[in-house]
């Protein structure tokens, strides 16, 4: 199959897509039938485990994923994505520079995805306990802040964070036992652990916690859809960030259909439901598209240091996942 031609010949009737943006996909599912006559399904999923071990059996039924970097960089190493006519798309050139530039879904000179969202890994807080954005990651292990923080129960995101705390590259830290130490250290002055997204976002809305990591998404939706008194920053010591692309798999039955949907969900005016739906930063400049508030709520100063959650080793994977199971039998 070759998807290198622009328009995208044959499309089919039907496109099947495992898109988690939930809310955003029930709009995308609506929109892009009417337009186009297509009959659209989607699949949501809890794990990006889900639809890559569909991938290695054998794909025959998904067309177009939401896929999040890192395994995108699995994906493609495995043969396991088409690559696409990026250059021939008209929605590319709406991709901002910031996500553009990260490369990490593009090898031997072929790009093998289009960037939906940047999603952040903030330090949320709540705005009446701190009379300014706090400027460390420090406020996660500050004893005055005890029984009124949170982590994420995450390996990967709360391993990443100490290393970032502890002066360490994230990516590739150099001391496991720091990191597993500090975490250690952090355990009695939590809440508690949060285990998924919407837990963790209540517990801000009810001020059960006043600051931790969560998604810059949730933490919209609390500030916007639930009037809870938080915000979210980069720290000095860095945040990590990561994408989520649209790609089309190996074996999908309607990749024509799938790549006019890429571009279409790349159109500004779609984008931007993206983050009025789900608050999280379209790889779209939508600027146009924002209130005054919601423009500040998207503004990523320059001087934050942002750090692009790659792939990370197998050695380094097996490290944070032996450290997070001590860290929560300690």
């Amino acid at each position: 199959m070759d998807l290198e031609s622009w328009p995208p010949q044959e499309i089919g009737d039907k496109l099947v897509m495992w898109n988690w943006y939930d809310d955003w996909a029930t709009y995308a599912k609506n929109a892009f039938s009417k337009e186009f006559d297509v009959n659209v399904t989607n699949s949501g999923f809890s794990s990006p485990e889900q639809w890559y071990s569909q991938l290695q059996g054998g794909n025959s039924e998904i067309d177009n994923i939401s896929a999040t970097a890192n395994w995108v960089e699995r994906s493609i190493e495995n043969d396991l994505l088409y690559p696409l006519p990026v250059d021939k798309m008209p929605s590319w050139k709406n991709i901002t520079k910031r996500v553009k530039d990260v490369g990490t879904y593009q090898k031997g000179g072929k790009t093998y995805g289009v960037p939906e969202s940047i999603v952040l890994y903030p330090l949320t807080y709540n705005t009446n306990h701190f009379n300014k954005a706090p400027t460390s990651w420090d406020v996660l292990w500050d004893e005055s802040n005890k029984g009124k923080i949170t982590m994420w129960d995450n390996s990967t995101v709360s391993c990443q964070i100490a290393a970032l705390y502890t002066g360490q590259n994230p990516i590739d830290p150099d001391d496991f036992k720091e990191i597993e130490e500090v975490l250690k250290q952090q355990k009695p002055l939590l809440k508690t652990y949060w285990g998924d997204y919407q837990q963790g976002m209540s517990m801000f809305v009810n001020e059960d916690v006043v600051a931790g990591p969560l998604t810059m998404g949730r933490t919209y939706s609390a500030k916007f859809h639930e009037n809870a008194p938080v915000n979210y920053t980069a720290p000095k010591e860095g945040a990590l960030f990561t994408s989520d692309l649209f790609v089309i798999p190996k074996g999908a039955p309607n990749p024509m259909t799938s790549l006019q949907f890429t571009n279409w969900a790349s159109q500004k005016k779609h984008a931007a439901k993206l983050f009025t739906e789900m608050g999280y930063m379209p790889a779209v400049n939508i600027d146009s598209e924002l209130s005054k508030e919601q423009r500040e709520f998207t503004n990523w100063p320059d001087s934050w240091n942002l750090v692009f959650q790659k792939q990370l080793s197998q050695n380094v994977r097996d490290k944070y996942s032996e450290i997070w199971t001590a860290v929560k039998s300690a």
